[in-house]
């Protein structure tokens, strides 16, 4: 395993990308970026894709899980009362802050914001614990890094509660990358309906390896996580099938 990238159910449907990236199609989300007002989204596939809930003002990326909760790379958190900020599918920016933490298993920390956000910034549902894992490898995901970009890669395994992604060698779903420094935190996707799934956030290099928010311990130390901080909101699960 390499070193941290750091310094150091609701209904069901098919796993399958409905559409994926041609080769060499531009991965950036932002057309420009603006971490203190409104963004330009980019023209390409990846605005297909719901980055809402996507905090991309700073490195130690922050990914919303409900309307008041974020998870981070726990060896990679934010610090408290740092802005936090969400663009939404039109690049309308907002702020918040972490005001308070709590750890969950493996390198998972949950944040709680000063306040909610509203519904249109994309609160990510969990695989429902459960899932058929081994129906899962080999599946394309889309993979997100430290300079707002997203990338395809395949599922290559489970273990000790996480998982773990591979590079596509036949390049047929667009970009991939190897995760470097910095990276640590950012989530990877898969596309479930109209749904984008959490599967991880960033613990290593290479193609990603990361907790696997599916599995039962990580999730349940989540959920306890959520319900210590705030626990009017909770998380969503979603069955794939």
């Amino acid at each position: 395993m390499t070193a941290c990238l750091a310094s150091c159910s609701n209904r069901g449907g098919s796993s399958d990308l409905p559409i994926l990236p041609p080769p060499s199609a531009p991965p950036g989300i932002f057309k420009r970026y603006n971490a203190e007002g409104n963004s330009s989204m980019a023209d390409g596939w990846t605005r297909g894709m719901d980055m809402s809930g996507v905090s991309f003002n700073d490195t130690r990326t922050a990914t919303l899980i409900s309307p008041r909760h974020v998870v981070m790379a726990k060896h990679y958190a934010r610090p408290a009362f740092a802005p936090v900020v969400f663009h939404d599918r039109s690049g309308k920016h907002i702020e918040r802050k972490i005001i308070s933490f709590a750890a969950a298993d493996g390198d998972v920390m949950v944040g709680l914001l000063n306040e909610p956000v509203p519904t249109s910034y994309k609160a990510y549902a969990l695989p429902a614990v459960g899932t058929n894992v081994s129906a899962l490898i080999g599946k394309p995901v889309i993979v997100s890094d430290q300079k707002r970009n997203l990338f395809v890669h395949l599922i290559a395994g489970f273990g000790n509660g996480t998982i773990s992604f591979k590079h596509d060698k036949t390049e047929s779903h667009g970009w991939s990358k190897n995760l470097v420094v910095g990276d640590s935190g950012n989530p990877s996707f898969l596309i479930v309906g109209n749904e984008l799934i959490l599967l991880e956030t960033h613990t290593t290099g290479g193609p990603g390896v990361g907790p696997y928010y599916g599995d039962p311990a990580v999730q349940q130390s989540v959920k306890r996580a959520v319900e210590k901080l705030d626990p009017t909101h909770r998380i969503r699960t979603i069955t794939i099938r």
